[in-house]
């Protein structure tokens, strides 16, 4: 049967190719595209990639007496291909997104930011605030001391040195440091709420660190003239300035982390998802797991900046508070079922010692729960296998009957007394190594503490390194 009438729709491709070959030429092909009606001639297309070779067959004396045809069917090879060249494509977007996120999130945070880089300090990365503090210099890629020759000689260059040397964090409250607030204006002296971190490298090295702080200016001149009747009623008006344009700048960040974060990293999430049921072709074992990884950091970051969230609101007063009878039997016993898992999983034994009349404080139910499972769960999460976590609940000597007390002590790692005064401090982390086991942004316990103080409570804390904590919530009596 001619080769024009079995296999019709791809005479067009074959019918030059046969010339040539019947004038002697050999002619090969590499995954060419093949439209094939596999199910008859009534059948629709479906396109084939084939590698193939023709091969003349000489016959003497009459030249060339037949074709020599060999194939090969490439179509899963080349599909594979592209499906794993789109898997990789689609990869490196979501990581570049996830990058682009972060950076939003650090240029447009109300307290100023820079990261330096190597011995020279040079500039990586400065957000807008800096930016304002330091007079929009040109900054990045220069050298600190350079591009800030008049910041040179409050020693921020050995503090700097110390930080990257030691790998220890520095916080320093109001520390002067002199600064051009405009192009060509005169140096000024200013109060900064400092704190420098070191930043490590994937191998371990330190060769950055991260400067985040608050201009406090205002607000400490303020404070020192409170005695000048004049100067207090100036400094009153001056705070109530910085008030609102530090809510109008919270009330922008939430509307950012809001909008451009959480958004597009439900996007991100459900991306991944798409591509680990197999919509865009068939997922290896090693593509499943670099999806799950791709997952987990999602929902990580997604619940990190959730926690920012509900401390800005707490900051600006947007929680709404109830008062009602709260059993805080019943708390624990709600508390203790959500943490169980965890308690089973690091072989914790738990043991809850509550007073025999059920103490009842008058506070916010949901606000209540969340502070005793935040507790519950740091002690879990600080303590070794093996180790004891204690609640008891009691009506307090000395109050006259009018407050309740609930305790959460743990044998855990225990907090050292120079860090223990900023533990209910945001983004502070008593573990703020490299190496650290706990994940977070320092948040948990500066939100509890607020929302403590939010139903006329406090939360305080004691410890003793190396042998435990014990953190004590304090609330009004019904």
């Amino acid at each position: 049967v001619p080769t024009r009438v079995c296999w019709p729709e791809v005479w067009h491709i074959n019918e030059p190719i046969y010339a040539r070959v019947v004038a002697g030429e050999t002619v090969s092909f590499e995954d060419a595209l093949y439209p094939v009606r596999r199910g008859g001639p009534d059948a629709p297309t479906e396109d084939l990639y084939i590698t193939l070779s023709y091969s003349p067959i000489p016959d003497e004396p009459r030249g060339i007496g037949g074709v020599l045809v060999t194939l090969l069917d490439t179509t899963d090879r080349v599909l594979g291909r592209r499906a794993e060249l789109e898997r990789v494509r689609l990869t490196e977007a979501l990581q570049a997104e996830r990058i682009r996120l972060l950076e939003e999130v650090f240029r447009q945070a109300p307290n100023f930011l820079h990261v330096l880089h190597g011995p020279q300090f040079v500039f990586e990365f400065v957000n807008a605030a800096y930016y304002q503090l330091v007079g929009h210099r040109d900054l990045i890629g220069r050298p600190a001391f350079e591009a800030m020759p008049e910041a040179a000689e409050g020693g921020f260059q050995e503090l700097l040195a110390a930080v990257m040397e030691t790998r220890e964090p520095f916080y320093g409250r109001e520390l002067p440091v002199t600064l051009a607030r405009t192009p060509g204006a005169a140096p000024e002296e200013r109060l900064v709420d400092l704190i420098y971190l070191p930043l490590f490298d994937a191998d371990g090295s330190c060769t950055r660190v991260l400067g985040h702080g608050t201009d406090v200016t205002e607000h400490v001149l303020a404070r020192r003239d409170s005695d000048d009747a004049v100067r207090a009623n100036e400094a009153l008006e001056a705070r109530a300035t910085a008030a609102e344009t530090a809510n109008r700048a919270k009330s922008e960040f939430l509307a950012i982390m809001s909008h451009e974060l959480r958004t597009p990293l439900n996007a991100i999430g459900g991306y991944a998802e798409l591509i680990e049921i197999g919509v865009h072709g068939p997922v290896t074992t090693a593509q499943a797991l670099a999806l799950a990884r791709i997952q987990r950091s999602q929902q990580h970051l997604l619940g990190l900046i959730n926690g920012v969230l509900n401390f800005a609101r707490v900051e600006a007063g947007a929680v709404h508070y109830e008062a009602v009878a709260v059993d805080l039997n019943e708390v624990l016993a709600t508390s203790e079922a959500l943490i169980s898992p965890q308690l089973r999983a690091k072989g914790l034994t738990f043991h809850a010692e509550a007073a025999h009349s059920a103490p009842v404080a008058c506070a916010d139910p949901e606000k209540v729960q969340q502070i005793v499972l935040n507790l519950l769960s740091n002690a879990v999460k600080f303590t070794a296998s093996g180790g004891r976590i204690g609640v008891t609940c009691d009506v307090p000597d000395g109050t006259r009957g009018h407050l309740v007390r609930l305790a959460v002590t743990d044998t855990g790692c225990g907090i050292a007394t120079t860090q223990l005064e900023h533990v209910f401090e945001p983004f502070v982390q008593v573990d703020a190594t490299l190496t650290r086991t706990t994940e977070g942004v320092g948040l948990g316990l500066a939100i509890s503490r607020d929302l403590a103080r939010g139903m006329r409570g406090d939360l305080t804390a004691e410890s003793e390194l190396g042998v435990g904590s014990t953190f004590t919530l304090i609330l009004p009596k019904v």
